[in-house]
């Protein structure tokens, strides 16, 4: 069998070669639209919001591990059957180039956003030509060579790959391409390649729609689309554990160590080899770049004796050298060198042997003993490889023989099973993280956990991701105190701890730290994680504490200045974002330290927050604007963050958050895309996706539900909208002028910063939040706004929170079922409208009527406030829930013909109306009736109904309608309809939501004297 193999094997878009017989293990999925068409469950009799659910549909997970282009978007060039290469496709596609002749191209379309490790079935080849693939999240920067950014942290350095194409078989490329849509296929020099497939091989968490332990649903389309989108996105930046692929390989019989170029390990370690003491490790190495490299009683990826040889041609050290390190906390320290005796010729293979006895090292080159050194700070510890940039060296035949003859490892390193002996392994990540972006920058960034977190409790729920996201920033924390903001995936948890004042990236970023420690823990309650990382807490407050000036107030300098806008300069003295965010952490610290135990440094916390509140508002507040400066060098300037946030922490008095939020409005609100992230010229004309989402929460939280509504249609509304920069996932940012993405083609299209859609939906629509660490205690307070209904789920700790609830804003009617878990307690929040006397029932019982709580089972009180009534105390159960505005009657004209499930007697032809308090349904009836829904249409779901029966009235002639009240009653209806009002032949109509009051003051009066009706557009 021929096999394909890259001429340069190394480095950029390796090629791992499988023989034909692997061809069938890429199995196809199923292709899906590249954008979402609207989905909204369906209402059928019995309760005013879908009793099915259909937003799976919305879903954009991938269904297998591996995913094919569901589309062609263009051929050039000599090109045929270009579609077998789609999901389900059959036939070969042949790409074929002459001497001269025109490039043969195909652009694919993988229908979505998608990311993994590219791969390529051969099935035939002629000329041997060099294939090359490309990758671009966008329609538009999709080019040979792909998009012109690539990631630092982790994957390919590139967003290209060639391929030296010799025969039939498999080409798997090396390193992760991690955030694609499009991906473009040429020849690069002459020959012909016939392909049978493509596809990705997806590496990101791949949790599928019937295993979502958090959803999402409401009448509005648009929202939902946006919730699933920023939920993918949260996916598609979480890594699983080990899943991200070795940058070492095992071809031609030998192990292959290249260094991970982008921001991981250079050393992987030979598994279960902590303990052993004396003995002596062998192997064959082939130098192929400039150094071979190996370590023996290694602690770990920083700490152990490290040997180098240098080959005749190195670049880096001295040829034909034997170097001798001493390696300890990440630091490398000579204790000697040996020349070789004699050159040491790159692509020769060469015997090494070191033998550890006591403190004593021996290093032997093909049998002749090189050197010997004394060397005692490490007793025990593995052995391993290491190659750093610009290194490269091929092993094989490694074994490990005890002082007593015992064999403690042996393995030749011919096959690729043998990369599973070494941990950690160059490349791959050892736990589970969170990245800020698909393509870019795949690192774990505290500033996007911000967001990121949230939206995985509310979401797939699965916690591992957050944790050791969280552990890996801490465990590279400086003396300082300062945490680190940004970290490579596949990097190892630090084992020592850093010299050092300020790292990257900078103060806030450091701050984020805590902030995503609280978040963890806020959704969680896991306690012990909280007892393991109090230290890294305290250390962090500790120097956050070292920067606060003589006005209390925590400043900055060009060492930490940097802020999440990075293409603008950074922001320097007493800036107000900055103090927010050590505001919040102060708090937040106060909560984790009170729960693990530290009452005394929780006391000392909300002490320094309230005195730096004090400060804030003493020094950074304009009482003139009524807004925030953004610092105190910079008083001219809006900013949004620093207001967003004072509104959101409640650092602001309460009595001004209004006048912030309108003033903020006012301000920023100036592009079609959503709001500038600052007033002037100073800073980039970039609508923040990230800022804006703490403003959206900010609105929410104030129950200014009405402008987060525009606030998700104008940014996340855009985005999803089709476009080529359309991939079902979310972006970086918008550029305010033009709605592209910010920084064009650098822009992140799958960025998890941009999911606070997520929580703000799930937490603030259909309403539910933890109350205390770990739902132990929850809140269910939803924010109806124009969205006539909404049901979901949330995961806890104790089982999921599930609610139901449709509302009538026009009429002050609300219904809602909530769901809670054993071992919780909780408020459940029942929007009233406004009403000025509402009434609340409980399962069929009567709860709030006139100002005063009527206990009933499993609610211990209540009381109203701003638009609510607090039901409180609430235990594990299930609750149906009803509320209406308790001022009205009986339908004006009609008489009682039965309670709630007994039978109305109908005389002739009558009108029978269906309801409570002036909340009714009405049809027509000639026969009696059961007074119950589904039988009839209940307009008053969770109240206790009667019926009644009025006379029929006419409604307007040559228009389809239906009766639904009598002048000054309740005309109830959800969603927007078209309402007639009037008497025989005048009428007047507008179309309302929600459902209106029968009045002259809604309508205008369009037969004055006469009693009038209100009839509904069919």
């Amino acid at each position: 069998m021929t096999f394909c193999l890259r001429t340069a094997r190394r480095g950029r878009g390796t090629a791992v070669v499988l023989g034909a017989a692997m061809l069938g293990i890429f199995a196809t999925s199923a292709p899906q639209a590249s954008a979402a068409t609207p989905v909204v469950g369906v209402i059928s009799a019995g309760t005013p919001w879908p009793t099915t659910p259909q937003w799976q549909s919305l879903d954009e997970t991938p269904g297998s591990s591996s995913v094919c282009p569901v589309s062609v978007v263009s051929t050039s060039g000599s090109v045929s059957g270009a579609s077998g290469l789609l999901c389900g496709g059959a036939g070969g596609t042949t790409l074929t180039r002459t001497s001269g002749g025109a490039t043969p191209t195909i652009v694919l379309d993988y229908g979505k956003e998608v990311g993994g490790v590219p791969y390529f079935d051969v099935s035939a080849e002629s000329g041997s030509p060099t294939l090359q693939a490309a990758y671009s999240e966008s329609r538009t920067y999709i080019s040979a060579t792909g998009e012109p950014q690539a990631p630092w942290a982790e994957g390919d350095s590139h967003r290209y790959d060639d391929y030296a194409v010799t025969g039939a078989g498999a080409i798997v490329n090396q390193y992760e391409q991690g955030g694609e849509r499009y991906e473009e296929i040429t020849l690069t020099s002459a020959g012909s390649v016939t392909l049978s497939s493509v596809g990705i091989d997806y590496t990101a968490d791949r949790t599928q729609a019937s295993s979502l332990s958090g959803w999402f649903d409401s009448s509005n389309s648009e929202f939902n689309s946006i919730w699933y989108d920023s939920e993918y996105t949260d996916q598609l930046d979480s890594v699983p554990a080990k899943s991200l692929p070795s940058v070492w390989t095992v071809a031609g019989g030998a192990l292959q160590a290249v260094p991970d170029n982008v921001g991981g390990d250079d050393i992987g370690l030979v598994s279960g080899g902590s303990s052993w003491g004396d003995y002596t490790t062998s192997f064959e190495a082939k130098v192929v770049a400039n150094q071979a490299g190996w370590l023996v009683r290694s602690q770990d990826s920083n700490d152990g004796y490290v040997f180098i040889l240098d080959d005749s041609t190195d670049t880096a050290g001295t040829v034909n050298t034997l170097q001798e390190l001493y390696l300890h906390n990440g630091s490398y320290t000579s204790v000697g060198s040996v020349k070789l005796p004699s050159a040491l010729t790159a692509g020769t293979w060469h015997a090494v042997s070191t033998t550890v006895a006591g403190s004593t090292l021996t290093v032997s080159l093909d049998g002749k003993r090189l050197a010997s050194l004394p060397e005692s700070a490490y007793a025990t510890g593995s052995v391993g490889f290491r190659e750093g940039p610009g290194e490269e060296a091929d092993f094989r035949d490694l074994t490990v023989t005890g002082s007593g003859g015992a064999s403690l490892f042996s393995d030749s390193l011919g096959s690729s099973s043998a990369l599973s002996e070494f941990s950690p392994l160059p490349g791959v990540n050892s736990y589970a993280s969170i990245l800020d972006g698909a393509r870019r920058d795949r690192s774990i960034w505290s500033g996007d956990m911000n967001v990121e977190i949230p939206t995985l409790f509310y979401s797939t729920d699965d916690s591992e991701y957050a944790k050791y996201s969280l552990e890996a920033l801490g465990s590279y924390q400086l003396s300082s105190g300062f945490v680190t903001g940004a970290l490579a995936p596949q990097r190892s948890l630090g084992t020592y701890t850093a010299t050092g004042t300020t790292g990257y990236y900078s103060a806030s970023y450091s701050i984020y730290w805590v902030l995503d420690l609280a978040d963890y823990f806020r959704y969680s309650g896991d306690v012990s994680f909280i007892d393991q990382e109090l230290p890294v807490l305290e250390k962090e407050l500790a120097w956050n504490a070292t920067q606060v000036d003589s006005r209390g107030l925590i400043t900055t300098t060009s060492s930490d200045d940097a802020d999440w806008d990075f293409y603008d300069a950074g922001k320097l003295g007493e800036v107000t974002e900055y103090n927010m965010l050590y505001y919040k952490a102060l708090l937040d610290g106060a909560t984790m330290a009170a729960a693990a135990g530290a009452s005394s440094q929780a006391a000392t916390y909300t002490s320094e927050a309230a005195a730096l509140k004090t400060a804030i508002n003493a020094h950074l507040y304009n009482s003139g604007t009524g807004l925030y400066y953004l610092s105190n060098q910079d008083t001219g300037t809006v900013a949004q963050d620093a207001n967003s946030l004072a509104v959101l922490y409640g650092v602001a008095p309460a009595s001004d958050d209004s006048k912030i939020l309108a003033m903020l409005k006012s301000d920023l609100w100036t592009t079609s895309y959503g709001p500038k992230p600052f007033s002037g010229s100073s800073y980039a004309d970039i609508v923040s996706t990230y800022i804006t989402g703490y403003e959206l929460e900010a609105r929410l939280a104030q129950n200014d539900t009405s402008d987060a509504e525009t606030l998700l249609n104008q940014v996340w509304g855009h985005i999803i909208s089709p476009s080529s920069f359309q991939t079902g996932t979310m972006w970086e940012n918008i550029n305010g002028a033009t709605g592209l993405p910010g920084r064009g083609s650098s822009t992140s299209l799958a960025h998890g910063w941009s999911a606070g859609p997520v929580s703000a939906l799930s937490g603030y629509v259909l309403g539910v939040q933890p109350a205390t660490a770990g739902y132990a205690t929850w809140t269910v307070k939803p924010n109806p706004g124009d969205v006539s209904w909404s049901e979901g789920s949330v995961p806890t700790p104790h089982g999921a929170i599930s609610v139901d609830w449709a509302g009538k804003s026009g009429v002050g009617q609300f219904s809602m079922r909530v769901s809670a878990p054993s071992g919780t307690s909780g408020t459940i929040a029942v929007p009233t409208y406004g009403a000025s006397n509402p009434v609340v029932e409980v399962n069929g019982r009567t709860v709030w009527s006139g100002g005063t709580f009527t206990a009933a089972a499993g609610i211990a009180g209540a009381y109203a406030s701003g638009g609510y009534v607090y039901l409180t105390g609430v235990q594990p159960g299930t609750y149906t829930i009803g509320s209406n505005p308790g001022n009205y009657g009986a339908p004006a004209g009609y008489t009682s013909c039965a309670a709630e499930g007994a039978t109305c007697t109908v005389s002739g032809t009558e009108s029978v109306a269906y309801g409570a308090n002036g909340i009714y349904t009405y049809t027509t009836e000639s026969s009696s009736v059961t007074c119950s829904s589904p039988g009839l249409s209940d307009a008053d779901y969770g109240m206790t109904r009667s019926c009644y029966v009025g006379a029929v009235v006419s409604g307007p002639s040559g228009v389809s309608t239906s009766y639904c009240g009598s002048e000054a009653s309740l005309c109830s209806f959800s969603g927007s309809k078209t309402v007639y009002f009037g008497a025989g032949g005048k009428w007047t109509s507008k179309t309302i939501s929600g459902g209106t009051p029968c009045t002259t003051a809604v309508f205008g009066d369009p037969d004055a004297g006469v009693a009038k009706s209100c009839f509904v557009v069919s």
